[in-house]
């Protein structure tokens, strides 16, 4: 099915005399300069300048991790071995690689470094008391927290009681009382503007990296060959790719494309994605659901070895094909239990959005919420029970609504909660279920939905774009959350010379106008004929690819634009 949008949805930008002002101001591309006014043009000179060239050693002089990131740097510094340290993480891929890069960090001060993470169906969400009871007993004497453990005090508290050192490295929001010295949590910090808050706005990964240098804990030199783990964080965390996330995501890539650590090189390998062509959409669409698999169905400690490249290469190559089937299996989950719930809206007999079911399995239920929100811009609570004693949900909120905010309202009837303004999760006790699930029907229902923005596009046929022009528009880049990858528009009154199948399995075709092709992926030759007659316009975007060592530039269909 040809995919369409209507021209109302578009805010067409046409480049003029100011993009070419801005582009001898700033010394880039004209095609560039007009991304920046289309996207930025509210901001001032110094603001785009630094956008299309940051500052990272600026930006890190400048964050601001809290008092704690001291005291942390105090506690690190205050002795020549933490003895038998445990990485305590969490199961997304945030929480892997910041187990990864813990564990590799407290290495050179420690007897023994381990790792335990939580089971997502039997632990729940967060720290867990009776692993920490284990924990305490176990001759473990230093306890590393990483992506949780903010609002935890109490129970790291009694921990500290017994002699046991402390560290957590999180980015969570704070809702309780903070009594350790050593969370480092940038969130604890009270800013005065939000232009100074930057630093909220980070993966744990990215918190303990960032620490980690700021405070020069670790060599330096190392540390910028493990900035792979902090992209990785990042994009799958969509954190908001402001100027700092920017430069780690791309110092990130520029490792992974040139000198990837041993398992992520095999996954990519395995995956089939020349590292040289590495983008951000290989990244989110098919390098990270194989990290994250693990951890949804079952446990992530075969996404912790991969990313450790434990054993020889047989041995990390086996770890990444385990990756592979177990990202199978949840894209087969996930695909079914997706399919049920649209279904069921369709047919009218879902007209709920706190829905629950026991033969769900709680690990993936977060990933068909996301896509439920997003497609129907709908707020929406997906739960199972754990046991026979809990019910786990995960809620989802489109613009206009708070996640964190919600289930803080009704924090004292769940057991454990936590998460991002727009992603949280819960754990509550079954008996209590059917109360709390009637409250966030209510709170859900009363959620005003910001209207969705309009996409906006640049007006230019694609045999305007040279590769040195797209080339330079990447230095926009990476692109993702708040950082849009620009589209651009052409108008329908270009001849279209040909349609034709492309592929030899015929489920795609390309467009030809004039000199340059649209590739349509996925639309076969039938398709786009059948609805040729309705265009006014297309919405694409350019990609780089290499044919025989050779580049070339290659453009997408995004859209055909209908009235």
């Amino acid at each position: 099915m040809l995919p369409t949008c209507l021209i109302s949805d578009l805010k067409i930008y046409q480049p003029g005399d100011s993009a070419k002002n801005l582009a001898q101001e700033l010394s880039c591309s004209e095609l560039t300069a007009s991304v920046l006014e289309m996207l930025k043009g509210n901001e001032n000179i110094d603001s785009l300048r630094d956008w299309l060239r940051p500052d990272f050693l600026a930006q890190m002089e400048n964050m601001n991790l809290g008092a704690s990131s001291a005291a942390a740097r105090e506690l690190w510094r205050s002795k020549s071995s933490f003895g038998n340290v445990l990485v305590y993480g969490d199961y997304d891929t945030d929480g892997v690689c910041s187990t990864v890069l813990a564990m590799e960090i407290f290495r050179n001060k420690a007897a023994q470094v381990r790792y335990f993470i939580p089971r997502r169906d039997a632990h729940g969400y967060g720290l867990n008391a009776e692993i920490l009871e284990r924990v305490a007993v176990s001759g473990c004497n230093t306890l590393v927290v990483v992506d949780c453990g903010t609002n935890d005090s109490e129970m790291l508290e009694k921990l500290r009681a017994r002699g046991i050192d402390i560290f957590v490295f999180d980015h969570h929001s704070v809702s309780a009382e903070i009594t350790i010295p050593a969370i480092v949590n940038p969130c604890t910090v009270k800013f005065a503007n939000d232009e100074d808050n930057y630093s909220q706005k980070i993966c744990a990964t990215a918190v303990l990296w960032c620490w980690a240098w700021k405070e020069k804990i670790v060599s330096r030199d190392w540390l910028k060959y493990a900035v792979d783990l902090v992209a990785l964080a990042t994009i799958a965390d969509c954190m908001p790719l402001h100027s700092l996330n920017r430069s780690l995501v791309r110092y990130g890539m520029d490792l992974m494309r040139h000198n990837p650590r041993r398992g992520l090189g095999a996954l990519l390998d395995c995956l089939g994605i020349n590292r040289r062509q590495l983008t951000e959409e290989h990244l989110s669409m098919r390098v990270i659901p194989c990290i994250n698999a693990p951890g949804r169905i079952s446990t992530a400690d075969i996404a912790v070895r991969a990313l450790l490249g434990v054993g020889n290469n047989d041995a990390v190559y086996s770890c990444v094909n385990d990756l592979m089937r177990t990202n199978r299996r949840r894209q087969s989950l996930t695909e079914n239990i997706t399919r049920e719930i649209e279904n069921g809206i369709a047919s009218g007999q879902i007209n709920r959005k706190v829905l629950f079911n026991e033969a769900w399995p709680i690990g993936v239920l977060s990933g068909v919420a996301s896509r439920i929100c997003a497609q129907y811009r709908v707020p929406i609570v997906l739960a199972a029970p754990v046991g026979k004693k809990a019910v786990r949900g995960t809620l989802r909120v489109p613009e206009g609504g708070n996640a964190v905010g919600i289930l803080g309202s009704i924090a004292e009837k769940l057991d454990a909660w936590g998460g991002h303004k727009y992603a949280a999760g819960f754990s509550v006790l079954y008996e209590n279920w059917l109360e709390v699930s009637r409250e966030l029907e209510n709170l859900l229902n009363e959620i005003k939905i910001t209207p969705g923005e309009l996409t906006p596009v640049i007006n230019i046929i694609p045999s305007k774009i040279s590769i040195s022009d797209w080339k330079s528009i990447s230095d926009l880049g990476p692109f993702g959350n708040n950082n849009p990858s620009p589209k651009f528009y052409t108008e329908n009154t270009i001849s279209v010379s040909e349609i034709n199948p492309l592929g030899k399995d015929n489920k795609h075709s390309f467009i030809r106008m004039n000199n340059s092709r649209l590739l349509a992926f996925g639309i076969p030759v039938p398709d786009v004929v059948r609805e040729i007659g309705k265009v006014k316009g297309w919405v694409y975007h350019p990609r780089l690819d290499y044919w025989h060592n050779e580049e070339q530039l290659q453009f997408i269909l995004d859209y055909a634009v209908t009235e």
